[in-house]
């Protein structure tokens, strides 16, 4: 039953009150029918006692657990209305508009581990960001499948995506190669995705202005990581680098001087605009790479200044195999991430929505109601929702690993429920 539709809700409230009603009809010929077995112990059997009673609790059970489905479907969807409610009072959408944000949140809930609750909260923020009906809709997929590979939560990603966006210049259409850039990022750096978002929401805003690619960004701050220069500390280290390129003092001049080239060849064209920071970068790992210890240090509070040497020390000092690795990956983000990725998450969706529900149906009618397997794929909601979902904001974990830890739970259930995945994989990883 979808919950969320109007006359289909007030179905399932007529029937929940009615339950609720007679609920106290029931209590009473149970409560008599106990009295009337218990009262007949003299010429009935221990047994028979025995017997009246289970179904007596039994029967209670029942009618508590028809009571418990009812207040948890209810609750979903009033908290999917709600969520809803939110979409269409920041972005306005109306009518047909509505009806298909509505529906792709339904969607989304069906097919990946999130909620349409959560999906729609994804919507919200996509809103607030000044996104339309149609921005939403073909940036929502992309989004999730990062929080999804990632491990983060829905609407943190959401957030991160469309704020980063924005300060960039770029539209809602470049959503899903952002995701992919911060999905390369995180998995060949030393850092994730809500890291990666608390440098951009510092650094963003600057490098934006300053015609700088999310790209060549993502690079600077992943090689900073590498360092452990991590989220909000990489974040305003860069943004404070880059204020002093954008508007050189006679100290940064004197540094590039000493450096052998003018600051104007090593930060702008011809024309006055910014060079592509990648190439400003390049500039100085050459120029820098034969100076001591002393002199880089030198050179970097020169040109970085005091707070944000250490980063600039970072990016220049990184070896060439993690430069060009780094740069490589992001460079070919689009779509890659490893080649089990669809087929992994797609399992591990699947196995969670089952798993959840054994766990739903133990906790109504226990244990004895789970088949042997059921009561597999309820340990590996168990332990998915533990060690995959509830990442910690300061764990580094890149993306393979967030497969490899996909592949791991997945050994909790047989080979023979794992039918979303293609043998290949399955020889290759499972095994």
């Amino acid at each position: 039953v979808l919950l969320w539709k109007g006359s289909e809700r007030m179905n399932l409230m007529d029937l929940i009150i009615k339950i609720t009603v007679d609920q106290s009809g029931v209590d009473q010929g149970m409560d008599q029918a106990k009295k009337t077995v218990t009262g007949a112990s003299d010429t009935m059997t221990a047994r028979a006692v025995a017997v009246g009673t289970a179904m007596y609790d039994m029967g209670k059970k029942a009618a508590t657990g028809v009571l418990n489905i009812g207040k948890f479907s209810m609750d979903v969807g009033m908290a999917f209305d709600s969520s809803m409610s939110k979409v269409a009072a920041i972005s306005g959408a109306t009518g047909d508009d509505l009806d298909f944000l509505t529906e792709k949140a339904q969607e989304m809930g069906a097919k990946t581990k999130f909620s349409a609750s959560e999906a729609a909260d994804a919507f919200t923020y996509m809103a607030m960001a000044g996104w339309k009906t149609d921005e939403m809709l073909g940036g929502i997929e992309g989004i999730m499948n990062l929080a999804a590979a990632s491990g983060e939560n829905l609407a943190s990603v959401s957030n991160i995506v469309t704020d980063a966006i924005t300060a960039f210049g770029l539209s809602a259409e470049n959503s899903g190669h952002f995701a992919d850039v911060l999905a390369a990022a995180s998995n060949s750096a030393n850092t994730n995705v809500s890291m990666l978002g608390g440098s951009f929401k510092y650094v963003a805003p600057v490098a934006g202005a300053l015609g700088y690619s999310i790209e060549d960004v993502s690079v600077a701050l992943g090689l900073m990581a590498n360092s452990g220069i991590k989220a909000e500390q990489a974040g305003t280290a860069m943004r404070s680098m880059l204020t002093r390129l954008a508007k050189p003092t006679k100290e940064v001049y004197s540094a590039f001087e000493t450096l052998g080239i003018s600051a104007e060849d090593a930060l702008t064209n011809a024309d006055g605009s910014m060079k592509p920071l990648s190439e400003t970068i390049g500039i100085l790992r050459e120029k820098m790479s034969g100076l001591s210890e002393t002199e880089q240090a030198s050179a970097a509070a020169s040109i970085a200044g005091q707070e944000a040497m250490s980063g600039l020390l970072a990016i220049v000092n990184a070896s060439n195999q993690d430069f060009e690795k780094l740069t490589s990956s992001i460079a070919n983000a689009d779509g890659k991430t490893r080649e089990d990725h669809a087929d992994t998450m797609n399992q591990l969706f699947s196995a969670y929505a089952k798993g959840k529900e054994c766990k739903e149906l133990s906790a109504i009618l226990g244990d004895s109601a789970l088949s042997a397997t059921d009561k597999l794929y309820a340990k590996f909601a168990e332990n998915f929702e533990k060690e995959y979902v509830s990442q910690g904001f300061n764990t580094d974990r890149s993306i393979e690993e967030t497969l490899d830890i996909g592949w791991k739970l997945m050994k909790i259930l047989p080979r023979s429920e794992l039918k979303r995945i293609k043998e290949k994989f399955l020889d290759k990883y499972l095994d």
